[in-house]
């Protein structure tokens, strides 16, 4: 690559260092694969209202709340319990009762609460940064998105013992596709210096980000992904990850300003630094921004006060596959400079 970046969007991948004609797929045959992961959410609900007569909904405060947005049409009763990253475990005040449900998450590859007390409740668990769980999880609907690990344009996908009923087709879906993996792929000749308009890919991959909240992406994976998806090497890009993740923290050095948020299996989503205060953690941000690293905050829009200040306290950095070791020791490396100046 000619122009070295860090961070934000996926571009498009041709290398078949990562793909491979002949792959054997990652996912069980019963997954169920949808536009998005919210499209995979609304899916497993209406499931369960038709099924098992779903009547309320406890999700946790700290999530993406674009997907509650999504979801809030429903004729079900949502409820909020206080959850997030530093204090993932369930309320005793939960009812273990049929007619429920709650979602549980997997926050950022760190880990999710235990679902294994609930005996009538109808359990729904967020794997959405460890796909490699969703063989593990007991929960009755597994799902997620797809396109936060894997370089994938669009992508959701729900594991159940059951199959859902099947969604149709939309050509608004088919286009927003087009539209993110035209923006994938020119981003990629950019980064490669063959194509120079660095703002025409970033308005088309966000411009069809906005889409997402279109009620017509309600569809299965678009036909456009299907074999580019189907030939992703997926266990060898979360390998990848998992072997950065492990040089990262091995390479960056601990400092007062920061507290690492990790776990001993290299699981996490990135590398993600929790600060004392939101001047501390935009401070660092600016800095990174400047060398060319993009980090990400996730989740933006919480409304309950310990989530807010967690939000504003908090920062990923990528270290997925695209990055070769020597692209993390620089990433590593620039944030031990940053403080070691400071």
């Amino acid at each position: 690559m000619i122009n070295r970046e860090y961070g934000s969007d996926f571009h498009y991948i041709s290398s078949q260092i990562y793909r491979e004609d002949k792959n054997t797929c990652f996912f069980e045959k019963e997954v169920q694969f949808y536009f998005s992961g919210r499209v995979a959410l609304k899916a497993v609900l209406l499931d369960s209202i038709a099924h098992r007569s779903l009547n309320k909904l406890y999700i946790p405060s700290y999530y993406c709340h674009e997907v509650y947005e999504y979801i809030k049409d429903l004729n079900i009763i949502i409820e909020f319990y206080e959850c997030n990253p530093l204090k993932n475990d369930l309320p005793i005040d939960i009812k273990d009762v049929s007619d429920y449900g709650i979602i549980v998450v997997n926050y950022f590859g760190l880990g999710s609460p235990s679902l294994t007390s609930y005996k009538n409740l109808i359990t729904i668990e967020d794997l959405t940064h460890n796909l490699e769980l969703i063989e593990e999880s007991n929960a009755d609907y597994v799902f997620g998105s797809l396109r936060k690990i894997l370089p994938m344009p669009v992508g959701g996908f729900v594991k159940t013992k059951n199959t859902l009923s099947q969604l149709t087709k939309s050509d608004f879906a088919e286009e927003v596709t087009l539209e993110k993996l035209t923006g994938m792929v020119l981003k990629k000749q950019y980064l490669e210096g063959t194509f120079k308009e660095k703002e025409v890919f970033r308005d088309l991959l966000m411009n069809a980000e906005t889409s997402f909240e279109n009620s017509q992406t309600f569809t299965s994976l678009p036909l456009l992904l299907e074999n580019y998806f189907f030939e992703l090497e997926i266990a060898k890009i979360i390998d990848i990850k998992k072997k950065n993740s492990n040089l990262a923290k091995e390479n960056l050095i601990s400092h007062s300003s920061f507290s690492l948020l990790s776990n001993s299996l290299n699981t996490e989503f990135g590398l993600i630094l929790k600060f004392e205060s939101p001047e501390q953690r935009d401070e660092l941000k600016i800095y990174l921004v400047s060398k060319q690293i993009y980090p990400m905050i996730l989740w933006p829009n919480q409304i309950y006060q310990n989530d807010i200040l967690l939000e504003m306290t908090i920062l990923f950095i990528h270290i997925d596959f695209r990055y070769s070791s020597e692209d993390i020791l620089y990433i590593t490396n620039t944030i031990n400079y940053f403080y070691n100046n400071a």
